[in-house]
């Protein structure tokens, strides 16, 4: 039970910090407009770089306990995880490499990441609200996040109305990520699923 506890914890800490990761380390390298010799560029790459680990973290921390619940779904989230944090590996890391970079980091940003997130959450958020390990509110509100960010590369939305359509999954996962650390899985769905 403690295992879980602290795994809990730590998943909840990784979600918290790809979330903070993510959003600041993209627009720190927007803000240095690609300019690899400014100091919000190397902090920015530094930040994605901690978000794709991040995202490698959660997908190989909550592998043990969804796969007590169900084990495709497991594996999947995982592959998924893996994929996900490749993309937000390459994405920084086009920008240093090639000088058409800013492009080719678009592919990933825009098209890849979203997808393979998108995929991966609607796995935890089902497996979450079948077996209950959390309230079942927080997965609906992770459904309504999904579509939010499904319609947002749907409909190429860039403006302020992008941000709102983001928004729902951005809260959602900062408010997973918080429960995690302080109130942990329902215990009582951990226990009956235990090995």
């Amino acid at each position: 039970m403690k295992q879980y506890r602290k795994t809990a914890m730590l998943t909840g800490v990784l979600f918290l910090t790809a979330m903070v990761a993510s959003l600041v380390g993209g627009g720190l390298l927007e803000a240095s407009n690609g300019s690899s010799g400014n100091s919000l560029f190397i902090v920015g790459i530094i930040l994605e770089i901690a978000n794709a680990l991040a995202v490698l973290g959660i997908g190989i921390l909550l592998f043990p306990v969804l796969q007590s619940f169900r084990i495709s779904a497991a594996t999947t989230y995982l592959v998924l995880r893996i994929i996900e944090a490749l993309a937000c590996l390459a994405a920084p890391l086009v920008l240093v490499a090639f000088s058409n970079g800013t492009e080719i980091r678009m592919l990933f940003t825009g098209k890849l990441i979203p997808l393979f997130f998108c995929c991966g959450a609607l796995v935890l958020y089902s497996v979450l609200y079948l077996c209950q390990l959390l309230p079942r509110f927080i997965s609906v509100w992770g459904f309504i996040g999904v579509a939010g960010i499904v319609a947002l590369n749907l409909l190429n939305i860039e403006t302020g109305v992008g941000m709102f359509l983001a928004l729902p999954i951005i809260l959602n996962e900062i408010f997973l990520g918080t429960w995690l650390i302080l109130k942990g899985f329902h215990p009582s769905k951990i226990e009956s699923y235990a090995i």
